[in-house]
């Protein structure tokens, strides 16, 4: 196994950097472009903005070291959201195996060693964990105490990317104290009950708002700072007006960051995706909120994800769709027309899925043992 320091000096990173400073798009970055593409500021424009000085004197581009660290420590979690896989959920493997005939993940159970991390916690001024859940990886408490152990963390910048379930606990948030800044990118995916639990299973809403809230609390404290994280695909796009409208309405902090992206994998849950009618019956609906009394952020929000929305048809993928809905809901005792009246004509004229054809590509998966 490549370790991470010969990793990270190695030529595939090399040749990345390469490509960037000369401006090229890197295989990998495709949601940046994408949004880039639709009129919203992606990740790469926004951490630059807030770099005041020229980027060759906050970093030597010759001689990089690992500061900034982003780190999936594993696939442990308690859900089995509609848009994730095995690789970052283990309660997804054995469903997987049972509708594809085969795993993304190759073990059920995967883990990164994180003394690897090791050599470079000195250098960090910023981490950021996603999982699985990271609230529920034991390694990455660990891998906290050791750093309040071992150095003074009051440079160091916390990132977590959370799914709403996980309760802060009072000896977490004295832990998350010892550090300069901590933000939660809550992924917070509907405020409608039905959409809400369909994607976010086996979760019930009412938990899921209930821990929302309390991070919206500690969120209060110039110490937090919470990120809407909506990832918007055919599952919640009808619903995104109000939710973001009931994070404003329930976020009391000073400063508000609400920041959804749409979906990318699985292609076939893509917006893009939709049937023209469809699209047609939610750009009508974005319109009118864009048109009225509403939020700035909320009309911006709106006005990307229509963009890209609309930016290419890829109807093509409604069977894969029809395919998949059908054999999670079976496989979870669940009914995507009941969650969604309004789709009701999404397949409609569409043809079955060929027999031979897999519901979901096995470009990017593993065969199961």
């Amino acid at each position: 196994m490549t370790s991470l320091n010969n990793l990270f000096r190695g030529p595939w990173m090399d040749g990345i950097r390469e490509k960037m400073l000369k401006g090229e798009r890197v295989d990998g970055c495709t949601r940046c472009y994408q949004e880039e593409d639709a009129g919203k500021k992606s990740l790469r424009q926004r951490q630059n903005e807030n770099i005041s000085i020229p980027i060759d004197e906050f970093v030597d581009i010759h001689q990089p070291e690992i500061r900034w660290l982003e780190l999936a420590i594993s696939n442990a979690c308690n859900l089995a959201c509609r848009m994730c896989d095995s690789r970052y959920s283990r309660k997804w493997f054995d469903e997987e195996k049972a509708i594809y005939g085969f795993t993304v993940s190759p073990t059920k159970i995967s883990k990164t060693n994180i003394e690897e991390t090791f050599p470079f916690l000195q250098s960090l001024v910023h981490l950021k964990f996603t999982g699985g859940e990271p609230l529920v990886t034991r390694e990455h408490w660990q891998l906290l105490e050791k750093l309040t152990k071992e150095r003074d963390c009051k440079d160091i910048f916390l990132n977590y990317s959370t799914n709403c379930t996980i309760y802060p606990k009072e000896n977490w948030v004295k832990l998350w104290d010892q550090f300069k800044h901590v933000e939660f990118a809550l992924s917070f995916d509907s405020s409608d009950k039905l959409e809400s639990e369909y994607i976010r299973w086996p979760e019930s809403f009412e938990t899921i708002e209930k821990t929302t809230k309390a991070f919206l609390e500690l969120g209060k404290s110039p110490h937090y700072r919470n990120i809407l994280r909506t990832t918007v695909s055919v599952l919640n796009v009808w619903n995104l007006p109000e939710t973001i409208l009931w994070w404003i309405e329930n976020n009391k902090a000073e400063k508000m960051k609400i920041n959804p992206t749409h979906l990318s994998y699985p292609a076939f849950l893509s917006i893009t995706v939709l049937p023209a009618p469809i699209k047609e019956l939610i750009s009508d609906k974005f319109d009118r909120y864009i048109a009225g009394d509403f939020p700035e952020v909320l009309k911006k929000v709106l006005s990307y994800i229509k963009n890209h929305m609309m930016s290419k048809d890829e109807s093509c993928r409604l069977p894969n769709l029809r395919e998949y809905l059908r054999s999670t809901d079976l496989y979870r005792n669940q009914d995507f027309f009941a969650a969604y009246p309004q789709f009701e004509k999404i397949f409609d004229g569409v043809k079955p899925l060929p027999t031979d054809m897999p519901i979901l590509s096995s470009r990017r998966v593993h065969n199961s043992p």
